[in-house]
């Protein structure tokens, strides 16, 4: 639970974020998800008391040839807004410096343009280093995580765009790393037919689709942070004509939750909670939301939502089992890839276990506009556990996407159901 975040953008004027802020504010609160990743704002203290903890991202204002005392403002501030609660607890670098500081002319310690493209990278080197040794050496921000920068996702491992930062540069002056990884097509592999698919991988857009089997973003964004863990504080997908359908976005964006947990990604924050501008623009940016911008939830919000009510626990400290089972899959004769069902074993305070299985498929064809959306069958999955089951309960998306429990015969220690390319959670209790 503690690994989801989403990105809200509580100053943009024109959205409804400011608007009609209270009903963004309730569907937020309502959603299950306790951390978002946003700028300054006044919202942080009132969404912290609603048992919302925010990520600010600090960075120069303006164009401004900032130094040290830039940066001991953004602490005091800090400070300031955490004198009563613990509302900002994770303080993240400026946000794709290789983007916004060119754009902006932004100047740190005598590093920016004039310097060429590489003086914007040494300038925003200079501000994390100053920033994570201002937050650690103050008392009151020293227990705070530090998130260094994301470069923008133009970078890649073919050395046509390659990352400017040097291997271990920013290791020492950030606890997490950060990537932002947008999953889309991934032409960095030998593509092979598929699923539907001639070119698989180079046509898809699942959720793990550059992180796992071919985990080229991870190559190329986490050597400068390498040996610390990485998090990733922008991903998502848009519902417009060249993006997803609503439909494949509920399948994907929890997925893409569970599937960035079990690669060992310490957080992601979803880009982003609700459309920003009038759908007329036909560009992505407005389109990423799980909410629309007239405040009715889409798909993908409610598909989110019922996996994290199933999910969450009133206890957060506790000493978990490792259970024995075994995982026994079998799909239809096109579909031999079995290691395509992934799957997160979880437990909760009272010792009950939660399965969360998938097929970590392609939902679309992108290669054509708009996508194709392609529909697989689904596999079958035998869970052996090797200790006593007293009650076992599948958990099921239904035609709204609320998920719904079916009971399943236990006592026999051997479970039989489907698992279609939607989350599914197998709710165990073990005992005679």
């Amino acid at each position: 639970m503690d690994s989801i975040g989403i990105n809200t953008h509580w100053t943009y004027p024109d959205t409804p974020y400011v608007y009609a802020y209270e009903g963004v504010r309730d569907l937020l609160a309502s959603s299950g998800i306790r951390r978002v990743r946003d700028g300054f704002s006044d919202r942080i203290i009132e969404l912290g008391r609603y048992g919302i903890a925010t990520t600010v991202i600090a960075d120069l204002d303006g164009n401004s040839n900032g130094g040290k005392e830039t940066v001991r403002k953004i602490v005091e501030r800090i400070k300031s807004i955490n004198a009563s609660g613990a509302y900002i607890d994770t303080v993240e670098g400026p946000n794709e410096p290789d983007n916004f500081w060119p754009r902006h002319k932004k100047v740190y310690k005598g590093y920016g343009y004039m310097h060429g493209c590489r003086g914007f990278i040494m300038g925003a080197v200079e501000f994390q280093k100053d920033l994570y040794r201002a937050l650690k050496s103050d008392p009151s921000t020293a227990g705070l995580c530090v998130i260094g920068f994301a470069l923008c996702p133009v970078h890649d491992p073919l050395g046509s765009s390659p990352n400017p930062l040097g291997e271990r540069e920013l290791a020492p002056h950030a606890d997490w790393g950060n990537l932002h990884s947008y999953p889309g097509n991934n032409p960095y592999n030998i593509p092979f037919p598929y699923a539907g698919l001639d070119r698989y991988y180079w046509q898809s857009n699942f959720p793990s689709i550059s992180l796992d089997e071919y985990p080229w973003a991870l190559e190329v964004y986490a050597p400068p942070y390498a040996p610390k863990p990485m998090v990733v504080t922008e991903a998502g997908y848009p519902t417009h004509r060249e993006g997803v359908s609503e439909s494949v976005q509920a399948k994907y964006i929890p997925r893409l939750c569970c599937e960035y947990f079990r690669l060992g990604i310490k957080r992601t924050y979803i880009y982003e909670l609700i459309d920003e501008f009038r759908a007329e623009n036909n560009g992505p940016e407005p389109h990423y939301g799980l909410i629309r911008r007239d405040l009715t939830p889409k798909p993908a919000y409610t598909a989110l939502k019922s996996l994290l009510d199933i999910l969450k626990d009133t206890r957060q400290k506790f000493v978990p089992c490792i259970p024995d089972y075994e995982l026994l899959v079998t799909g239809p004769e096109a579909y031999f890839r079995t290691d395509f069902l992934h799957r997160l074993v979880l437990q909760k305070s009272d010792g009950d276990l939660y399965f969360l299985l998938w097929h970590e498929i392609s939902c679309e064809d992108v290669s054509v506009v708009p996508h194709k959306e392609l529909l697989h069958p689904d596999l079958n999955v035998s869970l052996v556990m090797k200790s006593p089951v007293r009650r076992a309960v599948q958990f099921v998306y239904d035609n709204s996407w609320n998920m719904l429990p079916l009971e399943l015969p236990a006592g026999a220690g051997t479970l039989d159901f489907e698992v279609s390319d939607k989350v599914t959670v197998l709710h165990i209790t073990l005992g005679s």
